[in-house]
């Protein structure tokens, strides 16, 4: 066999690892056949060898293909071994490039944001958030994105704890408040602060999902709250798929959210 050969060979192999991986209820050897146009003796070679090394089993009752033990063990050791910052940081670097703002990275920690990662743009403007920082969830945009992945009742636990100080006018100082904004977020998708922690500051927000469809985290893009908010569509486009790309790296799959 050439090497041209071996590599057409490994090439098509991948293909169907990743078209059965991606198959919920599994994937039949005529249906792999009609979407590789792969000739269906070499599919079906293709197959036995997966099947012998444990990448995919086959249900003998439907016929149909499903991810083997070996393809799963490799996922789960990849997803494990990817942290939440190392995924991020391409993409809040990208994002903070293209909108010449400031992004960040946080998660959640005993009734807290923690500002994990910083990523500035042309335009970006001196915060008060520096890596390693914590904020009130009540009145960030970070948190308030976390906290829509939350349940009510967590939620309100944690604000009976913390309480909700007030920073400015903006700033919302009552659970239900909270929660009513909580639900906008859940609605919309993302969240907003716009003055609640300081005047003259706005940032837009969305969470970030791991492989067990779980909010670990949110991104946002922040910078002088009238650009923010002149910029409103840019900014949540951006954001929104810098947030996606992030939790698919942690090996999220939309189709894994409850409605």
């Amino acid at each position: 066999m050439t090497i041209k050969d071996t590599s057409s060979s490994v090439d098509r192999t991948l293909r169907l690892i990743e078209i059965i991986s991606h198959s919920p209820n599994g994937v039949s050897l005529a249906e792999i056949t009609e979407m590789t146009k792969i000739p269906k003796s070499t599919v079906f070679r293709l197959l036995e060898k997966l099947l012998n090394y444990g990448y995919v089993d086959l249900d003998r009752d439907t016929e149909r293909y499903v991810p083997g033990l070996k393809a799963i063990d490799i996922g789960v050791s990849a997803l494990l071994n990817t942290n939440i910052v190392d995924a991020s940081i391409p993409y809040l670097r990208d994002l903070s490039e293209k909108t010449g703002e400031t992004s960040f990275l946080g998660v959640h920690s005993e009734g807290e944001i923690v500002y994990l990662y910083k990523a500035e743009g042309t335009q970006a403007i001196l915060t008060p958030s520096q890596l390693g920082s914590r904020r009130p969830v009540h009145c960030t945009g970070l948190g308030k994105a976390i906290f829509s992945g939350y349940s009510n009742e967590f939620i309100l636990k944690v604000l009976n704890e913390q309480g909700m100080k007030q920073y400015t006018k903006k700033t919302l100082v009552t659970p239900e408040s909270y929660l009513s904004e909580i639900e906008e977020v859940r609605r919309k998708g993302f969240a907003a602060d716009l003055e609640e922690l300081e005047i003259g500051l706005g940032c837009f927000a969305m969470p970030v999902y791991n492989f067990t469809a779980k909010v670990v985290g949110a991104i946002c893009v922040s910078g002088p709250v009238e650009r923010v908010l002149s910029n409103e569509s840019k900014l949540i486009s951006l954001l929104r798929e810098s947030a996606q790309q992030v939790s698919k790296r942690l090996g999220f799959v939309p189709n894994m959210m409850i409605k």
